[in-house]
């Protein structure tokens, strides 16, 4: 009633200002609060904790032992498939990560699902995955949202009805996160789904790529890991590229992905895009690559650490994933 009351202007206002928030900051809030559920545990890698923590165990167990060396490392390249074909290359990169050199985690990794322009955050609080809730950086985030080709999105879907589903169903930045859960107990991630470099017409354009690298590089600092999460070659007909005969099938792939991974470690963004042009390689990472490789700074240097096949794993002469683990460092003063 005190709507309506002429000697209650104050309590009026303070009404309308209530409604506000309601309508239009209470969702974004909420949105945010919202934690984001695994939906590979249990396929991609363990979904039981027990079994979880023994099996990273094992994993971190088998590295080489490395070297004590006068460099830092700066960013690292790990695959995204199940455990059992590709999990001891991600345990041989991230088994150098030390907790008190990084507090943010950036993951660029592709999307499976859908096209998108530019670049997607999830606006969530964290990733859950068996052994707990991996925290994101929310307010690095919401800086990041300021570029108009990156954008934040909830993951509640009774928002927007008949939205794509881009981030609840998507596995390339949560089948990486144990392990580094492993190594990694306090830091937050900034997990950036990449899409396609493209303006408000649909064309490639350059402008867009170079103002989500500077977005990018604004939340960097000496603090932060970059992580790239792709796999390498897939080949056969569930991928639609088979270029050459079943019979050259791993020995094509691995000269494929040998070029390629030469190219990363080089840190060639221009090379990157003539093998891309030339091959048609049609690698799920290759836009995520390359920003991650814009985001190199120049004095970081590429080590090459494994390359596996699951054509040669699982003896399948028709269809296989390449993978590979590269680490980059900083040299530093002893």
């Amino acid at each position: 009633m005190f709507l309506y009351d002429s000697g209650n202007r104050s309590k009026k206002r303070e009404a309308y200002l209530l409604i506000i928030f309601v309508l239009f900051v209470t969702p974004m809030v909420f949105s945010a609060e919202k934690i984001r559920r695994p939906v590979s545990a249990g396929t991609l890698y363990p979904g039981d904790p027990p079994i979880l923590k023994e099996t990273l165990q094992k994993f971190f167990d088998q590295v080489p032992p490395i070297p004590n060396t006068h460099q830092k490392l700066f960013a690292c390249i790990v695959p995204h498939s199940g455990w059992g074909l590709c999990g001891s290359l991600i345990a041989r990169a991230f088994a150098e990560i030390k907790e008190e050199e990084f507090d943010n985690v950036i993951i660029l990794a592709p999307s499976h699902t859908y096209k998108f322009s530019g670049c997607s955050l999830p606006s969530i609080q964290g990733f859950a995955t068996p052994l707990g809730v991996m925290r994101v950086n929310y307010e690095k985030m919401e800086q990041m949202a300021l570029s108009p080709y990156i954008v934040m999105q909830s993951l509640q879907k009774s928002l927007r009805p008949g939205r794509m589903a881009l981030h609840e169903n998507e596995y390339s930045i949560e089948v990486i996160l144990p392990m580094l859960q492993y190594k990694l107990r306090t830091v937050k991630i900034i997990p950036v789904l990449v899409g396609e470099f493209v303006d408000n017409f649909g064309k490639e354009n350059s402008n867009v790529f170079k103002n989500i690298v500077e977005t990018l590089q604004r939340v960097v600092t000496e603090k932060t890991l970059l992580v790239l999460s792709t796999d390498l070659t897939s080949w056969g007909a569930t991928f639609n590229y088979m270029p050459a005969t079943a019979e050259q099938m791993l020995e094509t792939q691995e000269k494929l992905d040998r070029e390629l991974i030469d190219l990363l470690i080089k840190k060639d963004l221009l090379g990157l895009q003539d093998y891309f042009d030339r091959t048609k390689n049609p690698v799920c990472g290759r836009n995520a690559m390359y920003l991650f490789i814009a985001l190199l700074p120049k004095d970081v240097q590429g080590t090459f650490l494994g390359y596996e096949q699951s054509g040669k794993k699982l003896n399948i002469k028709d269809t296989s994933i390449g993978f590979t683990s590269i680490n980059y460092y900083r040299s530093v003063p002893p």
